[in-house]
């Protein structure tokens, strides 16, 4: 074969442990063995001419990574390789015969491709966006009285969305809208926008004037 996959990570955790004459001759050995597609000599001597390194080097490197067989020495990773790219190229000659190429070709002891996954921080920012978005929010902070404690618009948004306010907007602002002409707002003891949808305080009715309870 002319060309094979080369899986970078699971190589390097394989062959950390060699010096750098080890990792040659373990590469060599590989583009020969995909190249001829069939067992590398039992002559470690020959094997290791044809590398062009010292047999002291090619033979330890063919015990660790090869299997010692009566044909030669073997690659079991390597052959599920080889099997799976003639298989492949089998198919596209036959496909090739038959005037076209299949729609979808899978080949064994190969892992379908699975469509690509959205990256989880870019998900979680998708969902934040979409569970701020609502049509009547700004009714409700626009009816709120200016104060110092009309802060945290952003929180009190996707508290609005997250609880689902738009079905009971009208009941929040016509509450907002009565309780701003209380003596309690009016002389500045509202609560912060966010307590208020915290608390669910439009289910109380109209608060009582107390001028000293402080809103939070």
């Amino acid at each position: 074969m002319i060309w094979y996959k080369f899986h970078i990570g699971d190589y390097i955790s394989h062959t950390m442990h060699l010096d750098d004459a080890e990792d040659l001759a373990y590469r060599r050995l590989l583009d020969w063995y995909y190249m001829g597609e069939k067992p590398l000599p039992l002559d470690t001597v020959l094997v290791a001419r044809r590398i062009r390194l010292d047999e002291d080097v090619v033979r330890p490197v063919l015990e660790e990574f090869f299997d010692k067989t009566d044909e030669g020495w073997v690659n079991t990773r390597a052959d599920k390789e080889i099997h799976a790219y003639n298989v492949r190229v089998e198919l596209n000659r036959r496909s090739g015969k038959l005037g076209g190429r299949p729609q979808s070709i899978k080949v064994p002891n190969e892992e379908p491709l699975s469509p690509p996954q959205q990256n989880t921080t870019e998900q979680k920012q998708n969902k934040d966006i979409s569970s701020t978005k609502s049509t009547r929010f700004n009714e409700f902070w626009e009816v709120w009285p200016k104060s110092p404690r009309k802060v945290a618009k952003a929180t009190c948004e996707k508290k609005w969305a997250s609880q689902g306010l738009d079905k009971v907007a009208d009941q929040i602002v016509a509450h907002v809208s009565a309780l701003k002409g209380t003596e309690q707002w009016t002389k500045g003891f509202e609560p912060a926008p966010q307590t208020y949808l915290n608390q669910q305080r439009w289910l109380d009715g109209d608060e009582p004037a107390n001028p000293f309870r402080r809103g939070v």
